[in-house]
């Protein structure tokens, strides 16, 4: 969704963008957009993702015939490496971004001895970039205690037209089995060992207790699915959903469960938010930059279940400060457009393409004007 976003907005600025992944794609596209899928393979275990084949030779002689001016690197697998490689023989400068915590992913998966091999790997494909883009200050400190040098921050935004409260719908709440005075509790998210998501049937349960008839909504799909589902069959299984039928889902809610605490930085947070949604976080990522903890949000400040399940219980006890938090929390990200968020992506990209060596400065000036 980040990088749909960002595309869109360079397109709307005028450029012209090309996005290569891995998957379909016949290399057509509108007017200035041109999307080309490559050969990939499937995860193992993980279905929903692919991973693109290296593939620098077809890059090199396509970059050959049409040079770009500046290339980005959202992924550190074999075809962002590949990548890396054919724009260092033509001379292309090159951005990367660093959007997924793989180290900390390893875990969940029962793979934590092999965190300081993976942390050598991110360092060398980042360290020939002009710039590392993180989306935090959470995740700047934490690549530059690893070593990680020329970091620049782009924040993620969000369409608060999109996701707004007035999309609340009581058919869909009925749909869900929610009476007058149930409270119905929403996750969004991969269903996967990383996104921590038995907080959020632990949550449920506790919720259950003062308020028997508490629904759970799970809108996203993973590995993992089949496995709460079977536990959980009572739950409100939504799979995947985008555009207007999430927002409406959104807004549709009382309480959005955010257990994750591996994010890089937390979309959905800022969905939840601008739709007029308390939440319930780990005090870190997005959390950090715009939840104040009890006014436009809740959100645990120690990295436990506890915790978090402890904010669980507070929204709980607080039912009817939820209007009014929900209220905060949607005027704390309002003025978090995509816009200016493509804006700080461009100049970036603008400065690469000037001073390719890179420089001084980890964080170029910022646009002094936006675009109307």
């Amino acid at each position: 969704m980040t990088l749909q976003r960002l595309a869109a907005g360079l397109l709307a600025r005028g450029h012209e963008v090309e996005v290569i992944h891995p998957g379909g794609g016949d290399g057509g596209g509108k007017g200035t957009f041109c999307e080309v899928g490559v050969a990939s393979v499937r995860w193992p275990g993980y279905a929903q993702v692919r991973v693109g084949c290296p593939g620098w030779g077809f890059l090199r002689r396509r970059w050959e015939g049409r040079r770009p001016d500046v290339l980005y690197v959202a992924t550190e697998g074999l075809l962002g490496g590949s990548a890396r490689r054919a724009a260092r023989r033509l001379g292309i400068p090159v951005v990367s971004g660093y959007h997924t915590h793989f180290p900390q992913y390893l875990g969940a998966y029962g793979l934590g001895w092999l965190e300081p091999m993976v942390w050598r790997y991110l360092r060398r494909f980042h360290e020939g970039s002009w710039r590392t883009l993180v989306p935090t200050e959470d995740t700047r400190r934490l690549l530059a205690g690893q070593g990680f040098g020329r970091l620049g921050l782009l924040e993620r935004g969000v369409d608060t037209e999109l996701f707004q409260p007035a999309r609340r719908q009581a058919e869909l709440r009925e749909s869900w089995g929610a009476r007058r005075g149930d409270p119905v509790l929403l996750y969004v998210g991969r269903l996967a060992a990383e996104k921590n998501v038995a907080l959020v049937f632990e949550a449920w349960e506790l919720a259950r207790g003062p308020f028997p008839g508490a629904k759970l909504v799970v809108v996203g799909d993973g590995p993992q699915r089949a496995l709460w589902e079977a536990r959980y069959p009572e739950a409100q299984w939504a799979g995947f959903r985008l555009g207007v039928e999430l927002a409406e889902m959104y807004a549709s809610a009382d309480l959005l469960l955010f257990p994750s605490r591996s994010e890089t930085f937390g979309n959905v947070l800022l969905e939840g938010m601008a739709s007029g949604l308390p939440t319930v976080s780990y005090h870190l990522a997005a959390s950090r930059r715009f939840v104040e903890p009890g006014a436009t949000g809740y959100a645990a400040c120690q990295e436990s279940e506890e915790a978090w399940l402890r904010q669980v219980l507070r929204a709980l006890r607080e039912r009817r400060r939820w209007g009014q938090v929900g209220g905060a929390a949607r005027q704390a990200v309002l003025s978090q457009s995509w816009a200016e968020v493509t804006a700080v992506f461009e100049s970036y990209l603008l400065q690469a393409q000037e001073c390719p060596q890179g420089g001084e400065s980890a964080h170029p000036p910022l646009p002094q004007a936006l675009p109307a």
